[in-house]
């Protein structure tokens, strides 16, 4: 799923790193407010920080996706048009 936030599209399907390098997921829960709910990934044996998109980008910083390795089946199909 994606959704919009002051003109930028968020790909709420993968994991997004924010400016102050803490790592976010959707938890594919929308909050009272209408925004997604983002779940807090980096903090390993503690349950997750859950915020609203907005709060989380005002606090954090803006939003990347984290990079996503590329499959032989897409250089197949990039390189050789071959359907993956």
């Amino acid at each position: 799923m994606t959704t919009f936030l002051d003109g930028t599209v968020i790909d709420l399907d993968r994991v997004q790193t924010a400016a102050d390098r803490t790592e976010w997921l959707w938890t594919c829960e929308i909050g009272e407010s209408g925004q997604p709910l983002m779940q807090r990934l980096d903090q390993p044996g503690q349950p997750g920080e859950t915020l609203p998109l907005d709060y989380l980008t005002r606090w954090h910083g803006p939003l990347t996706p984290r990079p996503q390795a590329t499959t032989a089946a897409l250089y197949r199909q990039v390189l050789i048009g071959e359907a993956a």
